[in-house]
């Protein structure tokens, strides 16, 4: 589907997510709810395609996958992340968001601890 047509689809969604919270608070942040998973699942149709695209990389430069692999995980990361404080701070809870954004930025740094590592490695290996 077109991107353009998809805003516009998306835009007609909010608005009526709009309309109906003034009437019908509960409804209105279902319709929120389901709005941010259809946009979910687009993007991960895109970025499948960004994955496939990124091995066919790692195939004519010689870089271990596992670095890549590490990479789409931080931006997996992030966007979920986002995802989640964006939905629970339209909920009204601003301080779970906050726990939200916290545990990714937590998480973030754990995966990324072995790229961390082979850093170290280098430094090392270049000092001596």
């Amino acid at each position: 589907m077109d991107v353009g047509v998809i805003m516009a689809l998306l835009v007609v969604a909010v608005m009526l997510a709009l309309s109906l919270k003034s009437r019908s608070p509960e409804i209105s942040s279902l319709v929120s709810v389901a709005i941010c998973i259809v946009v979910i699942g687009l993007c991960i149709t895109r970025i499948s395609a960004i994955i496939d695209l990124v091995h066919r990389l790692t195939e004519y430069i010689s870089i271990d996958s596992t670095y890549i692999m590490i990479l789409l995980k931080l931006i997996g990361i992030a966007y979920l992340c986002e995802f989640a404080c964006g939905i629970s701070k339209d909920a009204g809870y601003s301080a779970i968001a906050s726990q939200i954004e916290l545990l990714g930025k937590l998480t973030m740094l754990m995966v990324s601890v072995p790229v961390l590592l082979k850093v170290i490695e280098s430094i090392m290996e270049m000092s001596f």
